[in-house]
Parts: C-alpha cells; sequence; structure tokens
C-alpha cells in the first residue's frame, strides 16, 4: 500500500511537472513527437494505480470448464458445473477472512451477505450451503435472478490471492448477453488472463467467439488500456479431452485422432494470438484431476 502511495505521488508530481511553465516549449514539442497524447497516457496510468482491484480473469467459452478449472485452483467445490450455459454472472473471489457475499445489482445497488455461522468451508455441508447460495445467485439452469446481477463477490479465506488480487469467474462466450463486454471491464487492469478451451466442440475452437474476445485485447493493447500483464504471458487451459474418442475400440486409433486435435487447436491460438508460448498451452481433463496446482504470477506492477 506504501509502495502504491509513492507511485500515485510520483505519478502527480510528474503530471503537475509536464503542465508547469517551468517545462520548457521545446523539450515538450519533442516528447510529442515520440510519445504522442502523453498527458492523456499518464492520466490513464494514474487512475489505473488508483484501482483497487487486479484480476486473474478466467474466461472461455460456453460449458468449457471454467468454473471446473477455478474449483481445482481454490481446492474445493464452490461453484456447480453445468453442461448448459451456467454462470449467467461475473463472479469475484478474493481472499478474506470472513465468509461473505457482496451482489451487486445491474441499478448499481448492493447487498451484502456475512456467510460465516453458516458456511465452515472446512466441512462438507459448509462448502455445500455456499455452492447452493452462490447456486441461486448465478446459475441461468436453475435461477432466473442471475439475468438481473451485475455481479457475486465472494469472499473467503484464500492465502494466495494476496492484496488486492481477485479471481475473476466470467459467463461464457457464445451464452446469452453481451460477454465480450462484462469481460472487457475486467481486462484493462488485470493481472493475468487464463482462456479454457473445449476441444470436444468443433475441434476446441469457434471461429465466431475466441477471435472476439482475443481481437478486442489486441485493441485494448494498441490504446495502451492493458498495462498490467504481457500479452504472452497470456495462458489457454484446453480441456475435455477425455470427451474425443475414435469410432472404433481401436486405442491408437483415439490417440492418433487426440494428437490431431491438440496440433489443430494449437495451430488455431497460434493464429488468433501470436504471442503465445507454446508452455503456456495446457492440455487436461479437469474432471480426471484430483489436486490441481496452478502457479500465477501475483506480484503487483
Amino acid at each position: 500500500m506504501l509502495q502504491k502511495k509513492m507511485v500515485l505521488t510520483l505519478y502527480h508530481d510528474l503530471e503537475s511537472f509536464l503542465k508547469s511553465e517551468d517545462f520548457e516549449n521545446d523539450l515538450k514539442e519533442n516528447l510529442e513527437i515520440s510519445h504522442p497524447n502523453y498527458l492523456k497516457n499518464l492520466e490513464r496510468r494514474k487512475k489505473d494505480m488508483q484501482k483497487s482491484d487486479h484480476a486473474i480473469v478466467v474466461a472461455g467459452e460456453t460449458s468449457a470448464g471454467k468454473s471446473t478449472l477455478i474449483n481445482k485452483i481454490l481446492g474445493k467445490r464452490i461453484f456447480k458445473g453445468d453442461n448448459l450455459e451456467s454462470t449467467g454472472t461475473i463472479c469475484k473471489i478474493r481472499n478474506s477472512e470472513r465468509i461473505a457475499l457482496s451482489v451487486e445489482h445491474m441499478s448499481g445497488e448492493k447487498e451484502v451477505k456475512d456467510l460465516t455461522d453458516t458456511c465452515d468451508l472446512e466441512t462438507k455441508e459448509g462448502i455445500e450451503n455456499l455452492r447452493k447460495t452462490l447456486n441461486d445467485l448465478t446459475n441461468m439452469t436453475d435461477s432466473k435472478k442471475s439475468v438481473q446481477l451485475k455481479s457475486v463477490d465472494i469472499g473467503f479465506p484464500v492465502p494466495f490471492l494476496k492484496g488486492d488480487t481477485i479471481l475473476v469467474d466470467t459467463p461464457g462466450i457464445g451464452g446469452s448477453g453481451d460477454v465480450a463486454q462484462k469481460v472487457m471491464e475486467y481486462l484493462p487492469n488485470a493481472v493475468s488472463f487464463v482462456f479454457v478451451i473445449n476441444v470436444g466442440s468443433a475441434g476446441g475452437m469457434q471461429n465466431d467467439r475466441l477471435p472476439k474476445i482475443l481481437k478486442s485485447l489486441v485493441i485494448l493493447g494498441i490504446q495502451n488500456e492493458m498495462p498490467c500483464f504481457d500479452p504472452k504471458d497470456v495462458l489457454f487451459v484446453t480441456n475435455k479431452w477425455d470427451t474425443i474418442t475414435s469410432c472404433d475400440s481401436d486405442s491408437e486409433e483415439e490417440d492418433r485422432q487426440k494428437e490431431k486435435t491438440w496440433k489443430d487447436v494449437k495451430c488455431k491460438i497460434e493464429k488468433q494470438w501470436c504471442a503465445v508460448q507454446q508452455k503456456n498451452i495446457f492440455k487436461m481433463s479437469l474432471k480426471e484431476v484430483n489436486t490441481f496446482q496452478f502457479s500465477i504470477d501475483l506480484s503487483m506492477r
């Protein structure tokens, strides 16, 4: 927090100097040539520093396995998975000593529920109570209320989410509503971006869905709106490999089919996101993973 205040003070002092009469005109002209709109960009960076939350954003197609991935990361089955479009609301998970939900309505109205006494996450019953409460608020197949909510903020002990870092679960791309717009609200100040892909769906990449998000990311980068993570650090989790089976019982043929799909999906990812690193493309069947250790660099700027 002290470092953040120091950086904000530096931004303020620099901005004051650049606007002052002491800043020589010839230097100002050279700066405008080398860094057009420098004052506007400086203002963006200052506002960015003032934001309280820094998100690890998890996105992907409908039913790709985003909620399952987050459950594995948290080590608890907090979210209910569904084969249909399930998560209809942005869910933000943050580290908190107490277990509480903060619900934000589309109108901007907020309500807070303290669940510490009824949701002991060290017990199976407590986890089930929290999961049911979240499901009632966010699952579009079970509840119509989720459509009316902008976001649900979930607080409980998550030690790896240090400081103001939050984990964001987003609605599936390709479902109802403008999901891309919802996701984009969190990307400018994100510290990491994870995209989950269902390899059992059209070879793993829906051409009319994934490019929309990735194109928006590129535009943000061009506009200097996304300073928090490097494009080459974006993570792609390819999921549901257990659904790829051969039409016959030949295991060798099934292996060849999976290898072909793997090459195809990597090629499509590289085409849509040229900055991707091979080491950041993961291959797994999340439902078959018992304990999932997912290391993310949470260092602040």
